[in-house]
């Protein structure tokens, strides 16, 4: 993954993007700890090109990002990194399981709403309680 550097450029650069997701997250997806364990997938496949294993990594984290979908990993491995099919599979596998899994849905923080933007409950109305014309 990126240097803690260029991580902290890319915060700078995009901080609406960043702001949308919880600081666990964004330590998870940015962690050592996650590279490792995206290196050794890519090495129990027998996958030991630097670039291919960026390229993996790039998805996997795209995917982590809801920028890709992560049903589809089969599929953008094998046309998006030029794997085989089973090769493709077994790595999107072991990524479900052993990194997507540790992570819960929805990643992104939920939008909290300002006291502007609530509407007071008297000014609401009731859809059941108006007059019918």
């Amino acid at each position: 993954m990126a240097e803690e550097s260029e991580i902290q450029k890319l915060k700078s650069k995009y901080p609406e993007f960043f702001a949308q997701f919880s600081s666990d997250f964004l330590e998870f997806v940015f962690s050592e700890e996650t590279s490792l364990e995206i290196a050794r997938i890519c090495l129990e496949n027998r996958i030991e090109d630097e670039e291919i294993i960026e390229k993996i990594t790039s998805r996997i984290t795209s995917a982590l990002f809801n920028q890709l979908p992560k049903e589809n990993l089969t599929k953008v491995f094998e046309k998006g990194v030029g794997l085989s099919h089973e090769t493709a599979e077994k790595i999107s596998t072991a990524v479900k399981e052993r990194i997507f899994s540790q992570i819960s849905e929805p990643q992104a923080k939920k939008p909290s709403l300002t006291e502007s933007e609530i509407e007071p409950k008297e000014k609401r109305k009731d859809a059941y309680r108006e007059p019918i014309e």
